[in-house]
């Protein structure tokens, strides 16, 4: 995962986080808590600033969540999952910076994100 731990002197103001914590989506996605931890995501495409993902975003961390992740990990590994499918639905429609998708197209790459860092995880423990 390229979301990496800062510490909030490193990486410049957290917000003010009451309850858990505070994402955002787009390239450089940021996550912290009231510890003052923060990850910050440097994936993504262009295209997730388009209507509706942050909805997307939302319901991947509702998915997360509901089967027990915690709410740090569950937005942690949303916003990975949020970025790379948006990478990828960039690669796949043939532009690596595509804009113009939309977000109902980001659900489906979902799956196959989470396939492949099951696939990688495998790999590497074995």
């Amino acid at each position: 995962m390229t979301c990496s731990a800062a510490s909030s002197h490193d990486e410049g103001p957290i917000p003010e986080l009451h309850a858990g914590g505070a994402c955002g989506s787009g390239r450089c996605a940021r996550l912290g808590e009231d510890l003052g931890r923060a990850f910050v995501n440097e994936m993504g495409s262009p295209g997730l600033g388009t209507s509706g993902s942050g909805d997307v975003l939302a319901g991947v961390i509702a998915g997360l969540f509901a089967p027990g992740a915690s709410a740090d990990q569950s937005a942690v590994w949303a916003v990975h999952l949020h970025a790379q499918a948006g990478e990828r639905l960039s690669r796949r429609m043939g532009r690596p910076n595509a804009i113009g998708f939309l977000a109902r197209e980001l659900p489906g790459e979902v799956p196959e994100v989470m396939a492949r860092l099951a696939a990688q995880r495998r790999q590497g423990s074995g």
